[in-house]
């Protein structure tokens, strides 16, 4: 049946509280957001509970008290061409969803059992993100473009940044060169006070400089100004031995499956 969504979103964030990496491939700020666009449904039944939210054929979010049968109704499956699960639901569907693309993501988590240094370096200076001038907003769309990740941003798409939630003025840096001033790297990442989350987002490298160790100096940098304040560090949907090396853990698997 369909649910109120805010009581829908105050479920979900109990359950995310509880196990996040379990509940969400993102962070919580970003899950919050998408539920807000999406149907959402619960399902109460003899075989069980579950909850789940829509958008247009797509399935966002779904989580189950069972782990042994899926709840959600067939004529509702015939209709998605998107859906994103967690690895403990996958088997449960995967023989129905013939003509499916499959993607698997890993939430990273840093562990913060780990004894955290940050090293120095003397090639290269971290410098705050000056937002009142348009040159720095410029300086990160050119390394963001420069980059073959596939992101292409205007600064002005980089200024809207700066309105939505999550924003932290803390957690944007840039790498520069001591000689010529010249940025070489950004990061840029969101705080989220109300889970006392950080969401590592945006790390770039001007291809010139890559493979320097100007990534794990902006990494680190980061950590050391979100440690303090956050309960969760995350990187979201990103599996990369990078992110492990710089103590970062992959704690669940998530499935998303495209109609083809």
């Amino acid at each position: 049946m369909l649910v109120d969504q805010q009581k829908f979103i105050a479920w979900v964030r109990r359950l995310y509280l509880a196990d996040p990496g379990a509940v969400s491939s993102i962070a919580w700020r970003k899950l919050k957001n998408m539920l807000r666009e999406c149907g959402t449904h619960q399902i109460d039944s003899e075989l069980g509970k579950a909850l789940y939210a829509v958008r247009h054929n797509q399935l966002l979010f779904y989580w189950s008290d069972q782990a042994e049968r899926w709840l959600l109704p067939p004529e509702e499956m015939a209709q998605l061409d998107f859906l994103v699960l967690h690895e403990s639901y996958y088997p449960l569907v995967a023989a129905e969803l013939r003509g499916f693309t499959l993607d698997v993501t890993y939430p990273l988590f840093y562990d913060h059992s780990r004894s955290f240094t940050r090293r120095l370096s003397t090639l290269y200076r971290l410098v705050p993100f000056d937002f009142g001038q348009s040159s720095d907003f410029a300086a990160a769309a050119e390394i963001i473009n420069r980059t073959n990740s596939g992101y292409l941003v205007s600064p002005q798409r980089l200024r809207r940044w700066t309105e939505e939630q999550g924003f932290d003025p803390s957690l944007w840096v840039f790498a520069k060169e001591p000689c010529s001033d010249a940025a070489v790297g950004i990061a840029i990442s969101c705080y989220d006070p109300e889970l006392q989350e950080t969401d590592l987002d945006w790390f770039f490298v001007h291809p010139d400089h890559q493979g320097q160790g100007v990534g794990r100096l902006l990494v680190e940098e980061t950590l050391a100004r979100c440690l303090p304040k956050s309960h969760l560090v995350r990187v979201s949907g990103i599996a990369d031995e990078f992110y492990l090396k710089c103590g970062f853990q992959r704690h669940h698997k998530w499935i998303i499956l495209r109609r083809e």
